[in-house]
């Protein structure tokens, strides 16, 4: 469930308004072009440079829970697990064109969505249109008392996801409408 919420973001989101569904992408006929440059490569940000498991305290209005995920790389591809959904995988791989980042339930497919590999501030950072946008980039910074450097920021359906060089996935909030408070996850390696 939490899954959902982290892809989301692109995250991830990655699966609500930042591309969709395989099914989504393929009937939309809406196709961003793809840049060839841009200032941020969204790889190098979005996954870990080496094998690693990062730590994550995510804090809702009631609760703290605390979550490992686990990156293995792969070449050009990075597979991810987490402890809280051990039978669900996010696969990102890199192509020559874009990222494709797919997502497998009881090692089936469960949806799929493909990103830009370079990207400017403003820019959509999906393949096929939605409102995922590269919004910031930060030299430094701080959320919950944690410092991090050099983390971009991606936001999808106004909510914020935070992704450091090399690391990966670092933050996201996402707003619990029915409450008003927001829902926190943050890297705490």
């Amino acid at each position: 469930m939490y899954k959902n919420i982290i892809l989301a973001i692109i995250t991830a989101a990655v699966i609500s308004g930042c591309g969709g569904s395989t099914e989504d992408n393929q009937t939309s006929g809406k196709t961003q072009s793809q840049p060839s440059s841009g200032k941020y490569a969204l790889w190098e940000y979005l996954v870990p440079s080496v094998d690693t498991t990062n730590k994550y305290i995510r804090t809702t209005a009631n609760s703290t829970q605390k979550y490992q995920t686990r990156f293995v790389k792969e070449g050009n591809r990075v597979v991810e697990t987490s402890d809280y959904a051990k039978n669900e995988q996010t696969i990102y791989t890199k192509n020559k064109t874009n990222i494709t980042v797919s997502f497998l339930k009881d090692s089936k497919p469960n949806g799929r969505y493909d990103l830009k590999l370079y990207v400017d501030i403003d820019d959509i950072v999906t393949v096929k249109k939605s409102d995922c946008r590269l919004s910031n980039h930060y030299d430094t910074y701080t959320i919950d008392g944690e410092n991090f450097k050099d983390v971009i920021e991606i936001t999808c359906a106004n909510e914020p996801g935070f992704y450091q060089k090399g690391v990966g996935e670092i933050a996201q909030k996402k707003s619990l409408s029915t409450s008003g408070k927001v829902d926190v996850k943050i890297l705490s390696n």
